[in-house]
């Protein structure tokens, strides 16, 4: 199948709950998913709209971004939501371990799972950044 960068735009702003929550971009090395990703993520960055981008590049192998994925998203929604970094920061205080772990499932609830809902209740009870 082939989409479109329109396509991709029409799936970031679809609100449905039925609408997939990843748009995963696969090819041949060299075929430009980067190039497709990078020019999305310029886009929205200039709308105030990213929250992050991470891409892995098979040429970079030597420099693990692979573990650096949790870290730098989660700093990223950091950078853009006040709220959301004081209550990671209160995660990370409460789990000193959390910097050095490479149990992948614990990185992810630490950075994700357990700051959202938290951010998420603030801001139902009319609390926001």
């Amino acid at each position: 199948m082939v989409i479109t960068l329109g396509d991709i735009v029409d799936w970031i702003n679809n609100s449905e709950p039925d609408t997939p929550q990843v748009l995963w971009l696969y090819g041949q090395a060299g075929k430009g998913k980067s190039a497709i990703a990078h020019t999305i993520a310029s886009w929205f960055k200039s709308l105030g709209a990213l929250g992050s981008c991470f891409c892995f590049a098979c040429d970079q192998q030597a420099e693990c971004r692979h573990k650096k994925i949790f870290t730098t998203i989660a700093c990223d929604l950091a950078d853009h939501d006040p709220t959301f970094k004081r209550i990671l920061a209160e995660v990370i205080a409460g789990d000193k371990a959390l910097s050095t772990s490479r149990d992948v499932e614990q990185r992810w609830r630490s950075s994700f799972w357990v700051p959202f809902p938290k951010l998420q209740r603030l801001q139902l009870n009319g609390w926001s950044s």
